[in-house]
């Protein structure tokens, strides 16, 4: 329990639990999977109180973030709300700080969510970290195809595959999750219209799957979710869309920035229906430097010098040095390359480069350090398919 300015913070009471639902739904005024809440459930909730009422509360999901090819561990933060009557009053704030605390006294050296309000999570320490793109298209649009590959609709028993596939994708990108249970088991069925789950196979196993439901309103596919290794898994699933159209008129889904299946296309027909950031927050720099993974081709040295008011541990310099697609972090050096906390994500991420946050007046260093920045923290653009 934490105590401030006559509020406390803590965990989720039994009889909390009900009256803090019904502050979420009004302060949030969105669901984002009927039950979520319950789904997450009442030991992953914080509150805030302040006189025995409740004041605020918000979850918090141990999860990871794939960069550089590896799993980096994140506190993902859902469902934050405050009741009416305690805005204004820096309650959002203490319920922030306290609860980046928490994340620092778990270890985890990372915080991502998706803002309601980015200019406040900004204050917290958070920056734009990556997207989350859904496109649509018109199965009449599909151009091309392949069948040389095999698709084949599969049930429970072949979950380990579609695990196996999606973290070999999520792998390879930067800034997908590395999903616990808690976000699988809505994908995989959560109730609702039916789920069909379909595997793409090639010789050498899985290279694809596709989990999706067909609409009942309106002759539309909403895919859940996707995975694809491959181009030829790309346009072997175009073409099982394709051979929808006498029943199906469109097809949405969550996708890459360079997404597979639309640069497949002979014509620019899938069109980004919805673009929106998601944001990250370095609660350890030492330890998120040393957790990710980088360019395994390259080495040498990068001397950091960061600032976070709100958290007065990150702030300091540090020297990160990179080889072998590793990189091992010490403190001190020279502080070639400065910024605050909020830049270092946007670096880390990948979703800006060195030379625009400088531009942007997040980073500052000589164009030998930029150019050594862009260098060690290349990668595929940052993305997501999941909200939480």
């Amino acid at each position: 329990m934490v105590s401030a300015g006559g509020m406390e913070y803590g965990p989720v009471q039994p009889e909390e639990v009900q009256p803090l639902w019904a502050l979420l739904d009004q302060a949030l005024n969105i669901s984002l999977v009927p039950g979520w809440n319950d789904h997450v459930g009442p030991d992953r909730f914080r509150v805030l109180r302040r006189g025995g009422k409740l004041a605020g509360g918000m979850g918090i999901v141990p999860m990871g973030q794939w960069f550089g090819g590896s799993s980096v561990p994140t506190g993902a933060v859902t469902s934050v709300g405050i009741a009416p009557e305690f805005r204004g009053a820096g309650a959002a704030s203490m319920l922030m700080k306290s609860s980046l605390d928490e994340i620092h006294e778990e270890g985890w050296p990372l915080s991502t969510l998706f803002p309601s309000t980015l200019n406040f999570y900004r204050h917290a320490g958070y920056e734009r970290a990556g997207v989350k793109v859904v496109y649509e298209m018109p199965t009449t649009a599909i151009d091309v195809g392949s069948r040389e590959l095999d698709i084949v609709e599969v049930d429970d028993s072949s979950h380990e595959d579609i695990y196996i596939t999606y973290n070999a994708r999520a792998q390879s990108t930067s800034g997908n999750l590395d999903r616990p249970p808690v976000l699988w088991e809505p994908i995989l069925g959560f109730g609702g219209r039916q789920v069909y789950s379909y595997l793409i196979t090639g010789p050498d196993g899985p290279e694809g799957y596709v989990i999706f439901q067909q609409s009942r309103s309106a002759a539309h596919i909403r895919v859940r979710d996707v995975a694809l290794l491959t181009q030829n898994a790309a346009l072997k699933l175009l073409r099982f869309f394709a051979d929808h159209r006498s029943t199906i008129d469109s097809i949405s889904w969550n996708g890459a920035p360079n997404d597979l299946m639309v640069h497949a296309l002979g014509e620019q027909e899938a069109k980004m229906t919805k673009s929106r950031d998601w944001v990250m927050r370095i609660v350890d720099v030492e330890g998120a430097l040393a957790a990710r993974g980088y360019p395994a081709g390259y080495e040498g040295e990068l001397h950091i010098r960061v600032e976070d008011n709100l958290l007065p541990w990150n702030t300091g310099d540090y020297v990160l040095e990179v080889a072998f697609g590793r990189g091992k972090v010490r403190r001190g050096g020279r502080g070639d390359l400065r910024t605050g906390v909020r830049g270092l994500a946007a670096l880390y991420s990948g979703h800006v480069a060195p030379v625009e946050l400088r531009a942007m007046g997040a980073m500052d260093g000589d164009d030998a350090t930029i150019a050594a920045a862009t260098l060690m923290f290349a990668s595929p653009s940052p993305w997501m398919s999941d909200q939480f």
